[in-house]
């Protein structure tokens, strides 16, 4: 990975930012930095604030700084009717906070600021604006910054610069909001250190760095955390949040010269102040090997390797990329290969290159695998360490990874939100908005002498790090450029004479395409005592065929720097494969293969099996996945979700081969299939081509889809807990039997119903606001679980185990008070303009809409079915609303989990 813009994106996955997981924005009190105090002098002019620099770039982008400092980037995206606007404040984060170092200062700031009062409007009106513009907004803070940003339909962009322009000069920080806050980031400091990967990252920078403040975590230190003053809060948001600290980005359908003239509007009076920032210490050399163990709850161990290396500007970076991309990169990678495909040694393995822009940056690798194997993949990764310091790359091989990265830097530009976090990364670290395109040129001139001098410089023996997470109680040791305009087609949907559906759609915002081919038979097409056959069948498809063998398979998508996956869920099974279009022709061979003639091996049933049975276990590490499991097993034995997509260990033990080859004969075929083509396709040739390679494919005259009966209402609410060893967590899951995909207006109620008490698609809604204001939550998500098969609404929480009775307690009271009371119409209408502005934000990209058209033909709704979205949900009623509540909600099933069962949990009075 590249530089702090590209370990952005990753650290998404390891934790390593911190979300505030709010719908809108807040933060403390003061005029704007910059302006006169009441009682300062008064005989100089203050000089109008003005742009003191324009620059026109390459790909629509715009460069401007005003007189003051702040830094306005703009690019112009006219393929979809959206934008996001993000603010960028640097000399922040946990690397910059001074004498407050470890304290999680900015990311307080970050929930303080994130949506909250300032000195013109009041949080709850900031809310409730961006729920009617349909902004989906939210905030993170990481070692080197904090981002502020709103994703909105690009009408309402004027608004959100004005939002966001708010928080940064105006914000007052509140008592009580301060409060609230606190007690949220202190819930959040007890998940993160529940949570495997990010205790991970936490351990390897506390290594890996001795002196230089990236050593601390970025939310703090949970004492140090506690004794944080609301004043000095605020201190330091009038310290840090100044103009030549920020950088405004805007991306999406919009006018530069607008939106230029808006954010100077809305800064005008935002005076340049003295300059702020810390100096940072320079972390000497390594001169020893270090390590640390920890254990936590879980079947596997977790075991990362690490060395320090360069920062971003160093030319070193582009050699330590492509090692990275050597290693893991695909199927056919070194390490994956050997650890993944030849030897089911490891369920996952990884290698990422971080080089941020302030401070050297490290290499690391790391593994996941049963605690006995440990030291064998310890061993094989450092065997392809040292073959990485001993003999060059082959070229093909070389070609393969550049032509990868290549791939990626197109995948990472096809959204605004991926845009606008390219050119502020790119900005911020090389003062470059469109680094990014150098980078992947740099890329193409590495040579295998490159990187196996990189590979000696740096992988020394005494300068490597260890850090290994055990079980508890185990004791043990850029391309060409495109142009702008878009290039769209509509829909073409066509059934071959065997029954086989095909939608295709040009789609040419990016060279990419996506293929997408779905059937009818996941969880539900298993049976209780063959539960996970259509998971572990559906990952054998790709490892053989008759024409290829899994590991040509492999080669070839990573060869191309394109994907291809097949997997199964709850109501179907699918193959989902991406590639550049240049490739999409000669991959079609590929997917046929896989979709119509796998071989099921048998040495590779038996390496899939062990790597599923050991995924099986681990789920018990996860608090979400733990209660989840845990509730599909106490529902109903006659219930379609009393299986769960993986199975269990006992059932997917005793699968055999031949069940697989079966589950494949009796559901991949043409009469139960869509294939969906959405990219920079011809629409007519792909057409032609299609019927050439699946048109002839004789109909199954056996194939039949059950019909499902109606879920059982319970007659008295009905309470489970399990009991773990997850210190300081309780997990809590309400569970009602509901509908299938087929009762559509039940269905609009009830996602009208998720908007008023959970937030909808995003955080926030009744139960958020009170069970986060109370401190009593991380997080409370409503959501339906459905298909073919009515199914059920369910609210999930995290909590403190004392408190789990009282989440209960207040979830319950929510829906009584709705059923009794109904909802106030103004509250009502809210909610629903808000899943409708949020639904315009989704389905931008090619395999999004792809995915959309697929699923809803192959449930029988038609593929153009989501654009009824807006009429379905407009057309719900108060009334609606509360027949589902009374209907559906009257009992359910309490599902909990934490170290101690909950006291009177479900005690009536």
């Amino acid at each position: 990975m590249k530089g702090t813009f590209m370990l952005l994106r990753l650290s998404i996955a390891i934790g390593f930012l911190c979300l505030t997981g709010t719908t809108a924005y807040c933060q403390a009190t003061s005029p704007p930095r910059g302006t006169a105090p009441v009682n300062g002098p008064q005989h100089l002019a203050k000089a109008d604030i003005k742009y003191a620099s324009r620059q026109s770039l390459d790909k629509g982008v715009t460069l401007a700084k005003l007189s003051s400092g702040l830094t306005v980037i703009v690019q112009e995206n006219h393929a979809a009717p959206v934008a996001t606007v993000r603010c960028y404040v640097v000399n922040t984060g946990s690397a910059y906070e001074g004498e407050h170092m470890g304290a999680g200062l900015s990311h307080m700031l970050e929930h303080l600021v994130a949506g909250g009062t300032t000195t013109i409007r009041p949080e709850k009106e900031i809310r409730g604006l961006i729920d009617t513009m349909g902004g989906r907004t939210n905030a993170y803070t990481s070692n080197d910054i904090t981002a502020f940003y709103i994703d909105c339909p690009a009408d309402k962009v004027p608004l959100a610069i004005e939002l966001i322009a708010q928080n940064m000069q105006h914000s007052v920080i509140p008592e009580d909001e301060y409060l609230r806050e606190m007690g949220v980031v202190q819930r959040e400091l007890e998940k993160g250190e529940q949570e495997r990967r990010r205790v991970l990252y936490n351990r390897m920078k506390q290594l890996v760095y001795q002196v230089h403040p990236m050593q601390h975590p970025t939310i703090g230190y949970l004492p140090v955390v506690q004794d944080v003053a609301r004043e000095d809060v605020i201190d330091f948001y009038r310290d840090r949040y100044v103009p030549q600290n920020m950088i405004f980005v805007v991306t999406g359908d919009v006018k530069t010269d607008a939106v230029l003239d808006d954010v100077l509007s809305n800064f005008k009076d935002f005076r340049r102040t003295t300059e702020r920032g810390v100096t940072l210490p320079v972390e000497p050399e390594q001169a020893s090997p270090r390590s640390i163990r920890v254990e936590m709850e879980g079947p596997t161990t977790h075991i990362s390797v690490a060395w320090p290396t360069v920062p971003l500007q160093d030319p070193d970076l582009y050699p330590l990329d492509v090692a990275a991309y050597l290693l893991t990169h695909g199927d056919s990678a070194r390490l994956t290969k050997r650890l993944k495909i030849d030897q089911p040694l490891a369920t996952s393995v990884s290698s990422a290159s971080y080089t941020p822009g302030f401070v050297k940056g490290w290499f690391q690798i790391t593994a996941e695998c049963a605690p006995e194997n440990t030291e064998k993949v310890l061993r094989i990764i450092l065997e392809e360490v040292e073959k990485l310091q001993t003999t060059d790359a082959e070229p093909a091989e070389l070609a393969k990874v550049k032509r990868q990265k290549a791939a990626a830097h197109v995948r990472s530009q096809q959204t605004v939100q991926d845009q606008a976090e390219m050119l502020a990364s790119s900005y911020r670290s090389t003062g470059d908005p469109l680094f990014d395109d150098q980078y992947v040129s740099g890329i193409q001139t590495v040579t295998p002498e490159q990187v196996r001098a990189v590979a000696n410089k740096y992988f020394l023996p005494q300068r490597l790090n260890t850090v290994t997470i055990d079980p508890l109680g185990s004791g043990a040791k850029q391309t060409g450029s495109r142009k702008n305009d878009l290039a769209e087609s509509d829909i073409l949907r066509k059934e071959f004479p065997n029954g086989l559906t095909v939608l295709l759609k040009r789609h040419s915002v990016v060279p990419l395409v996506s293929v997408q081919a779905f059937v009818k038979g996941g969880a539900l097409s298993d049976t209780n005592e063959t539960s996970g056959l259509a998971s572990l069948a559906c990952q054998l498809m790709s490892r053989g065929t008759k024409k290829y063998t899994g590991q040509q398979i492999s080669e070839y998508f990573d060869s191309i720097g394109g994907s291809l996956s097949v997997g199964s869920q709850r109501n179907s099974s699918f193959l989902r494969a991406s590639m550049l279009a240049d490739d999409f022709e000669n991959s079609l061979d590929y997917i046929q293969q896989v979709l119509v003639q796998p071989t099921f091996p048998q040495d590779e049933f038996d390496r899939v099996r062990e790597i599923t049975l050991r995924r099986i276990a681990a789920r018990a590490a996860n608090p979400q996945s733990e209660i989840l499991d845990f509730w599909a097993a106490k529902l109903p034995k006659t219930s379609a979700y009393h299986r769960t997509v993986m199975g269990t260990t006992e059932t997917v033990s005793r699968l055999a081969l031949e069940d697989c080859r079966k589950f494949h004969a009796n559901y991949f075929v043409p009469n139960n299939m869509v294939i969906a083509i959405f990219g920079d396709i011809d629409v007519e040739a792909t057409s032609n081509r299609l019927e050439s390679m699946f048109g002839t494919l004789p109909r199954s005259k056996d194939f039949a889809w059950p019909k499902f009966a109606k879920n059982p209402l319970l007659p008295k609410t009905e309470f489970e807990h399990l009991t773990n060893q997850k210190q300081n967590t309780g997990m809590v899951l309400l569970s009602y039997p509901s509908v299938s995909i087929y009762q559509q207006k039940q269905r609009a109620a009830l996602e009208v119903l998720s908007a008023i008490l959970t937030g909808g698609s995003g955080a926030g809604g009744r139960l958020h606001e009170e069970l986060r204001g109370a401190k009593l939550v991380y997080y409370v998500f409503g959501f339906q679980i459905t298909g073919f098969a009515p199914g059920y609404y369910n609210f999930l929480s995290q909590t403190r185990p004392e408190a789990i009775g009282e989440v209960v307690a207040r979830i319950e009271a929510n829906l009584k008070k709705i059923s009794e009371e109904g909802i106030p119409q103004a509250e009502f209408d809210k909610a629903k303009d808000k899943l409708i502005a949020a639904h315009a934000m989704q389905n931008t990209t090619p395999g999004s809409q792809a995915f959309q058209a697929a699923i809803d033909e192959l449930y029988g709704l038609g593929y153009d079915y989501d654009r009824g979205y807006d009429e379905r949900i407009s057309a719900v009623t108060v009334a609606d609303v509360v027949e589902v509540v009374r209907t559906y909600f009257r009992h359910g099933l309490v599902v909990t989990t934490s170290p101690e069962t909950p006291p009177q949990l479900g005690a009536k009075p």
